[in-house]
């Protein structure tokens, strides 16, 4: 015991040494399910050895109480006995890195280093147990483009060398090179080493992915040749011991997102004959899990569907392996995101965010975003900024034409963008195009033309339109998606553009004749929304929030060539009108940065944005969700002041306020305002959220400096906005180069920097995820917990992601991880943890949803809020290829499986959320939320408990449950008022009468758009 225990407390010592956090916290619970088990097999076929969250497990093959093996708050993965059975090779993080291949001592419980790989996977012992064979995994490859990881229904795309190291550690061989993607390596019973190398290819017109497999033997001399392929993805591949054949997970990729295949266990016998499937078998995410064969070929063992199984060979008869197992977890517990202090109305402060300064050909005055409208200020004086335009619509990226005299810029309102050119000089604005989005504006030298991007979804041309006629010119294709940010030469004669090829590339491309873009850059790190100043002389661009510079010239830029500028405005730097500066916004100020070394000049920004005071309202005849009681209470009056609750009881013995509004409620149902826990944005369409009920929304990845000043507008005005929580930015692994609007992580100092940053500029959480580093993930991780900023994860990339998050302290993760659902070890893990779950079961469910009621799509108040657009997407999204592809039965009964897996998590005491990933293609702001709703319930919820989820624990996972989530005195004003009782059919939420926010009054009917703003998109 004493050995047991101090072994216990050096993992525990070990892992707080590499990773600087704070003491972990130790969980422990019993359970008898397992998710996506690793299976290995003794030699003498006695004992099992499998994973459970993470950690290794020995079992007699009969089933029985299940021992812990390894400890700590690492990872350990992919275990394989040694051919005595003494050992057993294991990959575990507990070095720090993503793995390395370790050895367990299984009488003394010794662990010993044994790679130290950047990325190490896979391992398999010689037949003598005297080396290890393994995958060194390469993550970036030269020359070769990475495969997209969703793309793929396995993210274990990652080209690998195959190599050897003794069993003891030492200096690896390598057998396999050059680098490719390797599915596993293993022994052939008469000595030879093979592996199953993966040919990955895209179809150029379809996208469709497809996957071969080849089964490949290296002989004594180091020759390699080609026992059998296979179409699809084999992994792992494990010999049977007669050596007649192989036994194989195998299945065929598919480009849908949320639609994983169903997988085969196949044998294959070598080097030829018909294969023959053992089992079937749901497709994880993530590393495939290993099984095993027993060593007398008359068994196999696997874990599949929250079990433990023995597939009898060849005879296919399958039982299960109970047993019990004592967990026992070190985490850390994840931070609380601080309370919230919100303004009151009647006062003003300064916007959060100030955006794309422009300054004016003249010199004499600036025109800037702020809270999403226009403002013009005079550059002397102390004249304050002014609004451009009256009205409730979002205005941006403006620019001023070469003479001054006008500005283009981009109008949203209703979900619909207007490209505008406003004349100075009459005051008057025009539409000059609509219908699509538009970005990156920018005038020709002879200001007759307007270039911009235009387009929808993740594509984008870039045209110019004549300022007088409206006539549209498409620009020779640039071919690289949205932010190439366009623009013309002081001769009007070439087209400046940035591109996405290697790590970011700056081009001109000549307009006359057949010309090819030509590459003015050649840099080793990211390039982002690069210009060229006014006469050609110089290079500025982004690099993260970070703005860089450098001489222009016959030369290829190269990073040599280019300094940092500054360490923030990057979202929204352009030239002076001379060429000599650059100005820039950072949080709300703005910065006048001269090229020649001097230091930087502020702009002070005369400009303080009022809270506007609702008028007093008493709502009569109201009946009220009291949480606590579960249930509405009968007829009450409910008085809001100041944009607070005062009371709720009788008026008999109250005063009311001057001025008071009074709203007859005619005994309609008052609920809490819904929280949408998971959003992506928009200037746009932010009525359909208040229109649904939807007054508080958490995005979850969108630039923090447009986040900020929505949460402006919404405090700022009375228009329809919610309230904004939100993460900013994802940080990701700043290799592959990700795209313009996400942090690329190079090292530590870098983590470190933007987690202050982030704090900083006002984020509410720190969204971290695939693709960055485990390695940078915890430094992240450590940083967030210095400065009390909660993280959030993800659970596309399988079991191993949600439990390091847990290990991290994530305070939560979104989406749900297998085709199938967890089991009990993940949802004890969770709920012990408090680690929230927000499943956005309309990713998937939307699909049953449509197929069984496509009338929901033809709905007036769905259509009224959803562009045309909008809609097509959801009927024809590309998810549907990989729902007709795994067939609809299989899919319904997936989805189930993901129900019951949502209803599990409820009873075991998981922290749930609501919420819906709008803003994605197929998935509308406002109307999703309720059809998530419907889904809890579906999944056998009570509505009281999908009602608090979605209103008091939403609140509470923000750090607003001291102002919202119920209806009670003193607190925020957000409140739905319902024609039905929601309590008896949750669909009645969607019996929007009136809505509350902050005091302010809306009528959803009265929200509506003219039809011509949401049908023609």
């Amino acid at each position: 015991m004493k050995a047991y225990l101090v072994r216990i407390f050096l993992c525990l010592l070990t892992c707080a040494l590499l990773a600087g956090l704070a003491a972990a916290r130790t969980i422990e619970f019993e359970t008898t399910e397992v998710t996506e088990a690793d299976v290995t097999v003794s030699s003498d076929g006695q004992w099992l050895i499998f994973t459970i969250l993470g950690h290794l497990f020995r079992l007699p093959v009969t089933g029985g109480t299940a021992e812990q093996l390894t400890f700590g708050p690492y990872y350990d993965t992919d275990p394989v006995f040694s051919p005595d059975g003494t050992c057993v090779a294991f990959v575990s993080d507990r070095d720090g890195s993503e793995g390395n291949v370790f050895v367990l001592e299984l009488a003394t419980g010794e662990v010993t280093q044994v790679t130290r790989e950047s990325w190490a996977a896979r391992p398999t012992w010689s037949p003598d147990g005297r080396a290890i064979v393994y995958l060194s995994l390469v993550r970036e490859v030269p020359g070769v483009q990475p495969t997209p990881w969703f793309l793929f229904s396995a993210p274990d795309t990652v080209p690998a060398l195959v190599r050897r190291v003794a069993a003891g550690g030492g200096e690896p061989e390598t057998l396999r090179a050059p680098p490719q993607v390797i599915g596993s390596v293993f022994y052939l019973p008469d000595g030879r080493l093979a592996w199953a190398a993966i040919d990955l290819e895209i179809e150029p017109e379809t996208r469709s992915p497809r996957a071969t497999t080849r089964i490949q033997v290296r002989n004594e001399q180091g020759r390699v040749s080609t026992l059998r392929t296979l179409a699809g993805y084999a992994a792992p591949v494990i010999p049977s011991p007669t050596g007649d054949g192989i036994y194989c997970r195998r299945f065929h990729p598919l480009a849908g997102w949320y639609t994983r295949p169903a997988e085969d266990l196949l044998f294959i016998p070598l080097p030829e004959g018909a294969e023959r499937q053992v089992f079937r078998l749901a497709r994880p995410r993530g590393w495939t899990p290993r099984f095993a064969v027993a060593p007398d070929g008359k068994g196999l063992y696997l874990g599949e569907g929250g079990r433990l199984w023995k597939i009898s060979l060849p005879g296919r008869s399958h039982v299960p392996i109970a047993f019990t197992a004592r967990v026992r977890l070190e985490i850390q517990d994840p931070v609380s995101p601080r309370k919230l202090a919100f303004v009151p109305p009647g006062s003003s402060a300064p916007p959060r965010s100030v955006l794309n300064p422009r300054l004016s050909p003249e010199g004499d005055s600036l025109v800037f975003q702020a809270a999403g409208y226009l403002w013009q200020q005079p550059l002397e004086g102390s004249g304050k900024a002014q609004r451009l335009f009256e009205g409730n619509a979002f205005e941006q990226d403006p620019a001023f034409s070469p003479d001054g005299r006008q500005l283009g810029f981009v109008r949203s309102e209703d979900g619909r963008e207007e490209l505008r050119v406003f004349n100075f000089d009459t005051q008057q604005s025009r539409t000059l195009a609509s219908g699509l989005s538009y970005l990156n504006l920018s005038w020709s030298p002879d200001g007759l033309r307007l270039l911009f991007e235009e387009g929808e979804g993740f594509t984008s041309r870039v045209v110019a339109v004549n300022v007088s006629d409206k006539g549209k010119e498409k620009l020779p294709e640039t071919a690289w998606g949205w932010d190439s940010r366009p623009h013309l030469s002081a001769d009007g004669e070439s087209l400046y553009f940035s591109g996405p090829a290697g790590a970011g590339t700056f081009y001109r491309l000549p307009l006359q004749g057949n010309a090819k873009p030509q590459p003015l850059t050649q840099l080793e790190r990211q390039l982002n929304r690069a210009l060229a100043s006014p006469e050609g002389k110089w290079l500025a661009f982004k690099r993260n929030t970070e703005i860089w510079v450098a001489p222009l010239g016959a030369e290829l830029v190269r990073e040599e060539n280019v300094r940092r500028l500054s360490r923030d405005g990057g979202y929204s730097f352009t030239f002076t009108p001379d060429g000599s500066a650059v100005i820039y916004a950072a949080g709300n100020r703005v910065w006048r940065h001269s090229l020649d070394g001097r230091e930087r000049d502020e702009i002070p920004i005369r400009l303080a944005l009022p809270r506007p005071t609702p008028p007093p309202l008493l709502v009569r005849r109201v009946r009220v969700l009291d949480s606590t009681a579960g249930g509405f209470g009968p007829e009450i009056s409910l008085l809001i002041e100041q944009g607070r609750i005062r009371w709720i009881g009788s008026e008999r013995v109250r005063q009311l306020p001057p001025e008071t509004v009074t709203l007859d409620a005619g005994g309609r149902f008052a609920i809490p305002g819904l929280f949408d826990m998971h959003v992506h944005s928009s200037w746009t369409n932010q009525k359909a959220f208040l229109a649904y009920g939807v007054t508080s929304v958490r995005d979850l990845g969108g630039p923090l400096a447009w986040l900020n000043a929505l949460a402006d507008r919404g405090e700022a005005s009375n228009d329809a906005v919610p309230r904004y929580f939100f993460t900013g930015e994802r940080p990701k692994s700043a290799k592959p180069v990700q795209s313009t609007w996400e942090l690329l992580i190079y090292d530590e100092d870098d983590a470190r920097t933007y987690v202050r940053r982030w704090k900083d500029w006002g984020a509410h959480f720190l969204k971290v995820y695939y693709p960055l580093s485990w390695a940078l993930q915890r430094v992240v991780a450590e940083e967030a917990r210095r400065q009390g900023l909660p993280m959030i994860g993800h659970g596309f990339k399988g079991i191993e992601e949600i439990i390091k998050s847990v290990t991290l302290g994530k305070a939560g993760f979104e989406h749900a991880t297998t085709p199938g659902r967890l089991y009990d070890d993940v949802l004890q893990m969770l709920a012990a943890a408090g680690t929230r779950w927000d499943p956005t079961l309309v990713t998937r469910g939307n699909f049953v949803l449509l197929r069984d009621e496509p009338e929901r799509l033809t709905d007036t108040k769905l259509r009224a809020f959803t562009s045309a657009r909008e809609v097509r997407q959801a009927q024809t999204e590309s998810y549907f290829d990989g729902l007709r592809a795994i067939g609809e039965n299989e899919f319904r009964g997936r989805w189930m499986l993901q129900l019951a897996s949502v209803h599990a998590a409820r009873q075991r005491g998981v922290k749930l959320l609501v919420g819906t990933g709008a803003g994605n293609p197929g998935i509308f702001f406002g109307s999703h939320l309720h059809w998530e709703l419907e889904h809890f319930v579906q999944a056998g919820l009570a509505p009281l408990e999908v009602l608090r989820i979605a209103t008091q624990e939403a609140a509470a996972a923000v750090g607003a449950d001291d102002d919202l989530g119920t209806l009670e005195p003193g607190k925020l004003a957000d409140l739905v008022l319902l024609d039905k009782n929601p309590l008896e059919d949750i669909k009645n939420t969607q019996t929007i009468w009136r809505v509350i926010k902050g005091g302010w009054l809306f009528d959803p009917d009265k929200l509506r758009p003219p039809v011509s703003a949401s049908s023609d998109q």
